[in-house]
């Protein structure tokens, strides 16, 4: 029996893609025969996986499909085989978000959205990456649902590490917010300068917002930094675009606080990593964010921008506030122990097995 996994595109700093890898070397680790096929793949990648075209189903083998994407051509390649099938899916951001910004991602997500309604009747299970997730899935009529997290490698920033790895230096009185994510209009980036114009503004204009992500939608960037120019932030706010792990780690190495406003997450890693270096978590309580975060970080509920700059200050001046919620963080992380991930994944194929 093989377990092999499917999915449109295999790239490089992507969290489906990321997910992908560590599901496979699991697997191997676990003495299975097991595969990545993409019908497209990142040249830093493409160790990983295999063409499309050479995957012949097997009515014997488990097959894995990554749904996160429209792709019309090779989901009709999977329902078509004769394997036994998992969806996992990663969620599909509405296409509201796109309107009017750039309608090629608006289609491509609704036609994503449209597929799913019909995909319960060619898997076996489908499983949701987030409590969320399964939700949606019981939404579009799977019957047979289960969760299983995002199988994240946080040990990858051990390589980088450093003696003092996670600690921040307060000799330097300049205060570092962060958010980690592509520049995309359901994160809300607009939300989280907003919030940053109050904290810089009112209570401490020695302050920086790091906004670390691919700028993907050209309009979108730039009503961002008109927003920007507008509120005077020009010179307190960085875009810093995609980033290699190495740079990300001093990102996190720098910030006091992770901001996050975003109204559409899936599962949302970059809150783990936040946990894992230790960092405060305020966020935006919407779709798969507090899921991932259960009762760790702080949810908010409104928006309100003043309110949550006065927020930011009590976690970053009371050191023992900000010690209970990095304690409730760092418990949090530890539902995610890939070792955990992966007998959950085992256990949704055993289950798989014994009713075939």
């Amino acid at each position: 029996m093989q377990i092999n996994q499917v999915l449109p595109a295999l790239s490089c700093h992507d969290a489906v893609s990321n997910d992908a890898i560590e599901i496979m070397k699991f697997l191997r680790k676990q003495g299975f025969d097991s595969n990545i096929y993409a019908k497209h793949t990142h040249p830093k990648v493409s160790k990983y996986t295999k063409s499309i075209d050479k995957y012949h189903g097997n009515d014997q083998n488990i097959l894995i499909y990554h749904f996160s994407l429209y792709s019309e051509d090779v989901t009709d390649f999977v329902k078509k085989l004769p394997d036994k099938k998992i969806l996992l899916y990663h969620n599909i951001t509405p296409p509201k978000f796109f309107d009017g910004l750039c309608e090629t991602l608006s289609y491509s997500c609704a036609k994503g959205l449209d597929e799913l309604k019909d995909l319960f009747r060619h898997f076996q299970v489908g499983v949701g990456v987030s409590e969320y997730n399964r939700l949606c899935l019981e939404n579009y009529g799977f019957k047979n649902t289960d969760v299983l997290p995002i199988l994240i490698n946080i040990n990858k920033f051990e390589s980088h590490n450093e003696k003092n790895l996670k600690k921040r230096s307060y000799i330097d009185s300049t205060i570092n917010i962060i958010f980690v994510g592509r520049i995309s209009p359901n994160k809300k980036h607009e939300d989280i300068i907003k919030t940053f114009y109050y904290y810089q503004r009112y209570i401490n204009s020695n302050s920086v917002l790091y906004l670390v992500g691919n700028e993907q939608i050209s309009s979108y960037s730039e009503y961002l930094r008109n927003l920007i120019d507008t509120l005077g932030l020009r010179d307190h706010i960085i875009f810093t675009g995609m980033v290699t792990d190495e740079d990300l780690v001093e990102y996190y190495k720098k910030a006091h606080l992770f901001l996050c406003m975003s109204e559409h997450e899936g599962f949302c890693v970059p809150l783990l990593e936040a946990m894992y270096f230790e960092i405060p978590i305020i966020a935006y309580n919407s779709t798969g964010v507090p899921y991932t975060l259960d009762n760790s970080g702080i949810l908010v509920n409104k928006k309100q921008y003043n309110k949550i700059a006065e927020l930011i200050n009590l976690l970053i001046e009371e050191k023992v506030i900000r010690g209970r919620i990095i304690q409730k963080q760092n418990e949090r992380l530890m539902a995610f122990d890939k070792e955990k991930t992966g007998k959950k994944l085992i256990k949704i194929i055993e289950g798989l097995n014994n009713k075939n």
